[in-house]
């Protein structure tokens, strides 16, 4: 990136829980939301007050290996606020992973039990648990005096059925947990299909923590109605809606830009991802792969969607692929509609 293009948010954002109404989550996305995309983001971005790593697996029960926590250490090297995320059935491997994040400066972690794909939950990782509310009552019950950090969870109203929730949320309720994001989903729904927030609403009747919504928050005018729905609700997970319009939690902050500074922003936030692909993926096809997973959301920004996708999709050169970005972002931004057909096309 040429120097000075940076658009440096002011440290303050990272206290806006403290000083406004809400607070904003951006989710992991494995592959994607990687150390250097969080950074970028929270550079030319911002208003996000807290970003998930994308979880950990696998880390072992005596040893960790390096490269299992590359994205996260040394702590100093995350610009945005972090919050690390394992995915295990074992309680003496989240304890682990624990100790060592704590050494490093880590005072949160956040437990996944909500990933839907078959591989991980028929293993009982992820949202698999959900249906064995005693197996995850037995992990509780010895990680919550061991740990160093702070514990939250990451959840779906249940692997198959929607009232698989509330055994488990009975669970939670006798542990100190800091705090439970429900994306408003089955397992079994993946990423399509309806959210519930009706089942989200009896869900916060039942929980004795701090709940934060997550599920389908693809525009301002569709957080407008969930607000709406739940008045009382100061805490949100934005998903692929964020993938898709950077811009949204500003939207949602109220905060309003001109196109010339949308496009400014998003210019040097894809020019310090493109930086990194060169820094640190070998190989063009490589480099240019992982851009295209972050286009595959990026291009719903703009009003030509998916076709302007087309064009970055077929780029089989670093060249060719910068003729496409640069024709792409010449284009206009999307309204609301288009970002929503966006949204819905990639949950099909």
């Amino acid at each position: 990136m040429v120097a000075g293009r940076f658009i440096r948010q002011p440290l303050v954002f990272l206290f806006r829980s403290m000083m406004t109404a809400v607070t904003l989550h951006l989710a992991p996305f494995r592959g994607i939301t990687h150390k250097a995309y969080r950074n970028a983001f929270a550079r030319h971005m911002g208003h996000i007050d807290v970003y998930y790593a994308p979880f950990i697996s696998g880390s072992g029960l005596e040893k960790i290996h390096p490269k299992k926590l590359i994205d996260l250490i040394p702590l100093s090297d995350n610009y945005a606020p972090t919050i690390p995320q394992i995915i295990s059935n074992n309680a003496d491997e989240i304890i682990l992973i624990d100790n060592v994040l704590y050494e490093e400066g880590y005072h949160h972690l956040n437990w996944n039990l909500g990933c839907p794909f078959r591989r991980i939950a028929n293993k009982k990782r992820g949202c698999g648990m959900l249906p064995y509310p005693d197996e995850i009552d037995r992990i509780l019950n010895k990680v919550c005096g061991s740990l160093k950090t702070s514990l939250s969870v990451k959840t779906r109203l249940g692997y198959h059925r929607p009232d698989e929730i509330t055994s488990v949320l009975e669970v939670f309720n006798r542990y100190p947990i800091y705090r439970i994001i429900l994306h408003s989903r089955t397992g079994v729904q993946l990423y399509g299909g309806k959210t519930d927030p009706g089942k989200y609403a009896e869900c916060l009747s039942i929980s004795k923590h701090p709940m934060v919504y997550n599920g389908d928050i693809y525009n301002h005018s569709q957080y407008r109605k969930l607000q709406a729905r739940f008045p009382g609700q100061k805490e949100w997970m934005l998903g692929r809606g964020a993938l898709i319009n950077p811009f949204l939690a500003l939207e949602i902050r109220n905060i309003s830009l001109s196109e010339k500074d949308k496009k400014n922003r998003l210019e040097v936030f894809h020019d310090e991802l493109w930086e990194y692909t060169q820094a640190c993926i070998p190989g063009e096809k490589k480099q240019i792969g992982w851009m295209k997973a972050v286009w595959h959301y990026l291009s719903g920004v703009f009003a030509g969607g998916l076709e302007a996708f087309v064009d970055i999709k077929r780029s089989d050169s670093g060249k060719k692929y910068q003729v496409a970005v640069r024709n792409v972002m010449q284009g206009d931004f999307a309204n609301e509609e288009q970002i929503r057909a966006h949204f819905l096309a990639l949950t099909k």
